[in-house]
């Protein structure tokens, strides 16, 4: 269906308000501080990317392939995210006492303790989250993602760690899986995304947003931004241009194409929540979004970033958009052609032009008005002038 003025309003609320917009929004808040905190007490080289491997090796050491699998990731793709937590200091292989040729991914004393000091700030982070919304509430935003995380499966959520993880470690395992399963429905509507570009896509506003701001959203550099932008930029979903402001700032817009991406990630969405309504109920899916949406807003993530819709700015790039096919048959444009003459001279019979029993269904009459509003305003504008002409040949 293709997207237009009429309905894009909607469509743009929807995308600036969703259940994954407050979670990933949470988790990228989560994530962001403490780092920065086990960065402060002495932590170097850390990632974003480290918490999933580590978080799983905080039971027991695991043999690479039992990591990957549970990463639902391939071996190789494994091993190399693992590397940079190896170098680290992080992580180690260890023989295998039950099979000799195995090798065992397991956590260095460093590891231990990073592990450790990560739970403190975990901690920490859950009684700021508890400042701000109550203990209550957030209790029971804790159970709706351990609930939804048993819904989607996230790999290693039945595993047990001998302590009750706090709402700031469950949500990025729980994030990660529904990121992964929203770009899986996205691709199957044409568009081959990766994790990386979640940076960037989902934060340009209709009137742009500048390359300065994604970074500082995400806590990376401009580089870094740059980046995936240019990946982007060649797929056709952006466009880069210098700040009417300023020259030397770059700011990125939608274009077309990024508009339909938008269209097609809101249904993505909507894809999703009918998945975790499956499994959760309505009722709880509700409470998981609707305190969702408090912390998101209490944590002012976001602020300023996508703004109310402007319709001028919408109908600018929606009118590059390509139309729709228009029809080719002859008979309908025939129809169309005599109705606007007169609707009783549709066919000869005898000699004398009479309206036709085709042109008298509905279905007929139907193709007729789509006919037209498919003619655009000139054409409709030529078309009536060739007419008037003809007309008055035969009068």
């Amino acid at each position: 269906m293709p997207l237009t003025p009429e309905h894009f309003p909607d469509t743009w609320q929807r995308y600036r308000y969703n259940f994954m917009r407050y979670i990933t929004a949470i988790t990228r808040h989560t994530e962001r501080h403490a780092m920065e905190r086990l960065t402060a007490r002495g932590y170097p080289k850390l990632a974003m990317s480290f918490s999933a491997p580590l978080s799983l090796l905080v039971a027991r050491p695991l043999r690479l392939t039992e990591l990957a699998n549970t990463l639902c990731i391939s071996k190789q793709l494994c091993l190399q995210s693992l590397k940079p937590i190896e170098q680290a200091g992080y992580i180690e292989r260890r023989a295998d006492s039950a099979d000799k040729r195995a090798k065992l991914v397991a956590l260095t004393g460093t590891g231990e303790e990073l592990i450790a000091a990560a739970l403190e700030e975990m901690q920490a982070i859950h009684r700021q989250y508890e400042g701000l919304l109550g203990s209550t509430r957030i209790e029971a935003l804790s159970k709706c993602f351990s609930a939804a995380s048993q819904t989607v499966s996230v790999p290693g959520e039945n595993m047990t760690f001998g302590f009750p993880l706090p709402l700031s470690a469950r949500i990025t395992p729980l994030a990660r899986t529904l990121q992964s399963k929203l770009l899986q429905i996205t691709a199957s509507k044409g568009h081959p995304l990766q994790f990386s570009f979640g940076q960037v896509l989902g934060s340009i506003d209709l009137g742009g947003t500048p390359v300065a701001a994604l970074a500082q959203l995400n806590g990376v550099t401009t580089q870094a931004i740059s980046r995936i932008a240019g990946e982007l930029e060649s797929l056709g979903y952006i466009r880069r241009a210098s700040s009417s402001h300023d020259r030397r700032s770059r700011q990125l817009f939608l274009t077309p194409r990024g508009l339909e991406l938008i269209r097609d990630s809101v249904a993505s969405v909507q894809s999703l929540a009918d998945e975790l309504i499956a499994g959760l109920g309505k009722k709880q899916f509700l409470q998981m979004e609707s305190l969702s949406r408090a912390l998101y807003d209490a944590l002012e993530l976001e602020q300023g970033i996508l703004q109310n819709y402007r319709p001028e700015l919408a109908a600018q790039m929606l009118g590059e958009l390509p139309t729709k096919e228009k029809i080719s048959d002859n008979t309908t444009l025939l129809l169309y052609l005599a109705s606007l003459i007169d609707p009783g001279l549709l066919s000869h019979r005898n000699g004398a032009m009479l309206l036709s029993p085709l042109a008298q269904s509905s279905k007929s009459t139907d193709a007729i008005k789509e006919l037209g509003t498919q003619l655009s305003k000139s054409d409709r504008a030529t078309l009536e002038q060739l007419l008037n002409k003809l007309a008055g040949k035969m009068a």
